[in-house]
């Protein structure tokens, strides 16, 4: 367990950053979801990519029965998740700029082709307009198969996550202090979870949350959900998570007991407990880096908003050590109050102005060479269009 939490990168230290986006096709007239496979001769996503992937050199690469994942120059990858949401996988990069700029013209180019055949790929936190019977599951491999299984053991959250929402993932080296980072990030996640809600329709209705995206995920189980790094052993307490948490890829006639009762029992292997770290979907997850999950979907003209706010709080000694210093001050908001008021709530309204402002200082120190002066620049008119005024993309849809 505790190399989970070590940096892959033991030599200088490293401010490799990555990313995941994801964003969801919709018919540009009917605002349907747009399937993965040709259907009635409606528009489908894989033809689209595909005709992408054949004159932009892209390497396809078969997944079986179930639609293929595509290989860019750039070191990105582009695949499928369970519902149709499209997701960019970058490589990691060595600054915040050059992630910014690969994400935004892998996306510039996904969306312009995607718009010329009649669909809208939109970078939102949860479908707006669909109910989850309109969404069928489109990947059939094990995995999904059995996830949807324990999930409606459960309740509706947890398939409404695989094939409704979309998020944006910020990947971070864990350096040579990770404990110390992975408590910071688990604390920056509640205000990351509000300054970038932008969820609060879901099935043509508004709903009670700014981000209804933040909502699912909190209620699909509580067992593999939340925020870590409350107990001062933070490997200890990740280690206790996962052996609590069900285990959903060894469904026994509809039972889903603990991994630790299956250990206990001598009843698991060492491939079954890699599958199942791969199935805890906490806020800030250990992987030799940290992905912070906490992010709605971001509109690819703003990526460099939510980019500038971890670079800058994190790999920045001085700011990281500022932000620590509030953010222990306080109380932390919880991710239920987060989601559902956002910043209307006013502790994190004005917490979040002040881990702002820090953090725009920290991506001064970082230098042009790691983000550039007009990506700070983006990252800053973001924040005064709505952090400052206590505004999230999700209040445009109002």
């Amino acid at each position: 367990m505790e190399s989970l939490f070590a940096s892959a990168n033991e030599s200088a230290p490293s401010r490799a950053i990555g990313a995941e986006l994801e964003l969801i096709p919709f018919d540009a007239v009917t605002h349907r979801p747009v399937r993965i496979v040709p259907n009635n001769g409606e528009h489908s996503s894989l033809e689209i990519i595909r005709r992408i992937g054949n004159r932009s050199g892209w390497i396809e690469t078969p997944a079986g029965d179930d639609p293929p994942s595509w290989s860019l120059p750039d070191g990105s990858r582009i695949s499928f998740e369970p519902g149709g949401q499209i997701e960019i996988s970058s490589a990691p990069s060595e600054s915040a700029s050059a992630l910014i700029r690969d994400l935004q013209c892998t996306t510039q180019l996904l969306s312009g082709t995607f718009a010329s055949a009649g669909v809208d790929l939109e970078a939102v936190g949860v479908d707006p307009y669909n109910d989850i019977k309109e969404v069928a599951l489109q990947l059939h491999r094990p995995r999904y198969e059995r996830m949807t299984r324990y999930f409606e053991s459960i309740g509706p959250s947890g398939i409404r996550m695989m094939r409704q929402t979309a998020s944006l993932q910020i990947n971070i080296d864990a350096g040579h202090a990770p404990m110390e980072r992975w408590r910071l990030l688990n604390a920056l996640a509640p205000y990351v979870t509000a300054i970038f809600a932008n969820s609060p329709r879901y099935a043509g209705m508004a709903t009670p949350y700014r981000s209804y995206r933040a909502y699912i995920w909190q209620t699909l189980d509580a067992g593999r959900t939340g925020l870590q790094a409350i107990t001062p052993d933070p490997v200890g307490e990740y280690l206790e998570f996962a052996l609590r948490a069900g285990t959903m890829m060894r469904d026994d006639a509809g039972r889903y007991d603990s991994f630790e009762t299956l250990a206990d029992r001598g009843d698991v292997s060492l491939d079954d407990w890699e599958i199942h770290l791969s199935t805890l979907f906490p806020e800030v997850r250990p992987r030799h880096y940290f992905e912070l999950r906490s992010a709605d979907a971001v509109a690819p003209e703003n990526l460099a908003a939510p980019l500038a706010l971890v670079a800058g709080l994190v790999y920045d000694e001085n700011t990281s050590r500022a932000a620590s210093g509030i953010l222990a001050e306080l109380d932390s908001p919880s991710l239920e109050s987060a989601g559902r008021e956002g910043l209307a709530n006013p502790q994190i309204h004005a917490t979040s102005n002040r881990l702002i402002d820090i953090a725009l200082t920290g991506c001064e120190h970082l230098g042009n060479s790691y983000i550039s002066a007009g990506d700070v620049e983006s990252a800053a008119r973001f924040f005064d269009r709505y952090t400052r005024q206590g505004r999230s993309p999700g209040d445009d849809w109002s």
